[in-house]
């Protein structure tokens, strides 16, 4: 799927204003299964497009000028903590600027919580751990949350997390610092790392209120986070960030299976201060597959709205010029004591994140209309693009609404000056 025909490029390249930076297209192997509606994969602007140019002409700067950074945080249910999507398009936007190595984003050991993980890199976590997410709290329900939508605590002090970023993929990312996001239940609790045989201790960091760690070389091979608990201490991750000073894209991933809007907008009291961290330049919205998974006279319209423009308001906050994408629902099934029945509620969804975009001056990409609309789904399983449950995608039919999405994206940002 990521051949780059020389034809194609020429054609693209054509249309493109020689005063303007160029975003590759990424072109697929083969025609198109006929399910997948192609000519419905376009930005849609029902308002201002101020804020998308705005991050068009981050991006020019950053490519003409090799520095700085752009950053895009994709938050959502099981579609992103499944990571094939996010990872597909992170890569797509790595492709812009290879050159620009960029930031990993956010890890976390969610093998402690027996969630699935995301297998670009190796994460294990030893030791005596509780542990919760915004969708399924920690049983003692004390546990506070941020932009994973998880977190673990301990109060074992042989307890520690190691990662690789290098697990099973040829990632040329390194890092010359540590970021731990979390908190502890005193003052002289605090975690330290062991790297290269060395054992590192943490500054504190004011953008979190987390912790920092200050590597003597760019490192990526496995690291080792500990816990100083002392006597009775308790310590609560919720993240792990690999920091490097390297321009380019800086792609944060945001998804807990199951979350809905009120899981991240009420749940994660702690999203609005990592918001700091993420800094924004793109917000990709993926939230609402679950709250819609009613039937149509239990789908609470104005709740939807309220919820979801209340997560506006916490990245405008933080970004005030921040580009938000909503991509709306993909047609599927819903649960009902355990049958499947068709979620009629996705044409719904649609209309109100197109109200959503008018208001904030957002742009929608439509991945129900991109999937053939009503009962579309059927199609796209028979295709191998979904799964049989008819909720998820297969990891082929991930990587296509990735390379669709981001080609959407920089189609309309080649398309500018026209």
């Amino acid at each position: 799927m990521k051949n780059k025909p020389f034809l194609l490029l020429l054609a693209v390249l054509a249309a493109v204003p020689a005063s303007a930076q160029y975003m590759p297209v990424v072109s697929y192997e083969g025609p198109l299964p006929e399910c997948v509606m192609a000519e419905k994969s376009a930005l849609i602007f029902p308002g201002s497009r101020e804020a998308q140019d705005a991050f068009c002409a981050k991006i020019d700067s950053m490519v003409s000028g090799r520095c700085g950074n752009v950053n895009i945080w994709q938050v959502g249910g099981s579609h992103v903590q499944g990571a094939i999507l996010p990872n597909r398009l992170m890569y797509d936007f790595q492709e812009v600027a290879p050159m620009l190595p960029g930031g990993r984003g956010l890890l976390f050991p969610r093998r402690i919580l027996k969630t699935n993980s995301d297998l670009r890199y190796r994460i294990r976590a030893e030791g005596g751990w509780v542990g919760g997410s915004i969708v399924k709290p920690c049983a003692e329900d004390t546990l506070r949350y941020g932009i994973t939508g998880f977190a673990a605590a301990t109060s074992d002090t042989l307890a520690c997390v190691g990662f690789n970023l290098r697990a099973g993929a040829d990632s040329n990312w390194t890092y010359t610092g540590v970021r731990v996001l979390g908190y502890a239940d005193r003052e002289e609790v605090l975690p330290f790392l062991v790297a290269g045989g060395d054992t590192l201790a943490c500054r504190r960091d004011s953008l979190t209120d987390g912790y920092l760690f200050d590597l003597p070389c760019a490192m990526n091979d496995t690291m080792v986070l500990g816990f100083d608990l002392g006597r009775g201490g308790r310590f609560t991750l919720t993240g792990i960030e690999p920091v490097n000073d390297a321009p380019g894209f800086r792609f944060y991933a945001s998804g807990v299976n199951g979350a809905n809007l009120s899981s991240w907008a009420l749940r994660a009291t702690g999203l609005e201060r990592d918001l700091r961290l993420a800094d924004p330049d793109l917000v990709i919205f993926g939230i609402g597959i679950n709250d819609s998974a009613v039937s149509p006279e239990n789908f609470k319209t104005e709740r939807f709205l309220t919820l979801y423009r209340k997560l506006i308001a916490m990245v405008r906050a933080q970004s005030p010029d921040c580009a938000i994408i909503f991509v709306t629902n993909n047609d599927s099934y819903r649960y009902v004591r355990r049958t499947m029945v068709h979620n009629d509620n996705g044409g719904t969804v649609r209309d109100l994140m197109l109200q959503l975009a008018a208001e904030c001056g957002g742009a929608v990409w439509d991945l129900y209309g991109v999937m053939g609309g009503a009962g579309s789904v059927n199609a796209w399983r028979d295709a191998g693009l979904v799964k049989k449950d008819r909720i998820h995608f297969t990891d082929e039919g991930y990587r296509l609404i990735a390379d669709m999405l981001y080609n959407a994206i920089a189609g309309d940002y080649n398309r500018r000056g026209r």
